[in-house]
């Protein structure tokens, strides 16, 4: 079984959402402003809500994930997500 790790290129990036600043995941853009506000999406995992690109989560859904976190900056309260491990799903 594969794992493999991908950066985040939005770790330092904060959406704001109806008063509330969401931590954004991306393996392809460094901005949410590099593509088109329909191609994020509200992302749910264990505790924590994110906003995900949705080519970002298409490669998450075939994998196991793990997001990798350090300690919160000055800008948010929140761990900031560094990367993904991603692990291969078996199929059977």
């Amino acid at each position: 079984m594969s794992v493999k790790v991908v950066p985040n290129k939005c770790v330092h990036v904060r959406a704001e959402v109806e008063g509330r600043a969401y931590r954004l995941i991306s393996f392809f853009h460094t901005h949410p402003s590099e593509v088109p506000e329909d191609a994020w999406t509200v992302f749910r995992h264990e505790n924590g809500v994110y906003l995900v690109e949705k080519l970002t989560l298409s490669v998450m859904a075939e994998c196991e994930c793990e997001l990798l976190s350090r300690t919160s900056d000055e800008s948010s309260d929140e761990p900031a997500i560094v990367s993904v491990s991603l692990k291969e799903n078996k199929t059977v």
